[in-house]
């Protein structure tokens, strides 16, 4: 097995996912990139949409609106606006439902998760497989 990678999601208001991951899969403008640990120090901005972990359970998301990511060897960590996390297609949905229904979200935010949430449908309807490197994503 893989030595893991401490994967920290953070908003401004709240630590969305903090775990040890065996891989991550990130959409950026270019396609998918992938995290492990032991990798190049390096940081980049990570586009809106789904982010694919997995773990020695089962593969996890975390729907986010885009942000930084500052990757080192052990840890990563991904600095978002907003980001919802979940094992399964309903929890992310069901996440992002939530967030949408909140009272004080400022009509700017709703139009910015509409938008995340259209392209966060488009790819779990593809299917929940992350593509894996040499599939020519990334």
């Amino acid at each position: 097995m893989s030595e893991p990678l401490r994967l920290v999601v953070r908003t401004p208001h709240d630590l969305v996912f903090d775990g040890a991951v065996r891989s991550a899969r990130l959409p950026a403008e270019s396609g998918w990139f992938g995290l492990r640990a032991r990798g190049e120090a390096f940081a980049t901005v990570v586009e809106p949409g789904l982010v694919v972990l997995r773990a020695d359970g089962p593969v996890r998301f975390v729907a986010t609106a885009g942000g930084l990511l500052d990757a080192g060897q052990e840890q990563a960590v991904l600095y978002t606006p907003f980001a919802v996390a979940g094992v399964a297609e309903a929890d992310v949905l069901s996440a992002l439902d939530r967030a949408l229904a909140a009272p004080d979200a400022e009509i700017t935010a709703r139009r910015r998760l509409g938008e995340l949430e259209r392209r966060i449908l488009r790819e779990l309807r593809r299917g929940t497989r992350a593509p894996r490197a040499g599939d020519g994503d990334g």
